[in-house]
């Protein structure tokens, strides 16, 4: 009989153990959401274009945001990250020409649509890489969209 009640000790034990790997495993893939380093890009729109100038070969350029549909923008913070570059052909590995440059975006839970206009002059550089960086103001995780590269020219 004590054989078998060790046998059976055991088979509880591994079941257990099996439960407990589950729980740890499922776990870990809906942790996968609280990530640092994206932003979820269903909720908002972000994009660039290029703003033809008359009688110039430079061109301005817009990015231009949509958070309204956005379920957190009353606590968050937005900032777009421009890296100006060298070696434009490169494009988003260009080598950094000088230090990120942050614009701040005031208040998006009163204005969740608007636009950032960059121009040649002020940045002084041919091309460069943006992403937007959004920072929670209740807990400080900072997350971020993918670069996206654009030019002067």
């Amino acid at each position: 009989m004590k054989k078998k009640d060790t046998l059976f000790g055991l088979l509880s034990l591994v079941k257990l153990f099996k439960v407990f790997y589950l729980i740890i495993f499922i776990s870990l893939f809906s942790l996968k959401g609280f990530g640092q380093t994206q932003s979820n890009a269903k909720e908002f729109t972000i994009k660039s274009e290029m703003i033809e100038i008359e009688n110039s070969k430079i061109k301005d350029i817009e990015i231009t945001w949509d958070y309204s549909a956005y379920s957190y923008r009353t606590n968050t913070k937005l900032e777009i990250e421009i890296q100006p570059l060298n070696a434009c052909w490169n494009g988003l590995d260009g080598t950094d020409r000088s230090e990120k440059i942050l614009k701040p975006i005031k208040d998006i839970s009163k204005h969740p649509i608007g636009k950032l206009h960059l121009t040649f002059a002020e940045y002084n550089t041919k091309c460069f890489k943006w992403r937007v960086k959004t920072t929670n103001t209740v807990n400080g995780i900072e997350s971020f969209t993918d670069w996206q590269f654009a030019s002067f020219l």
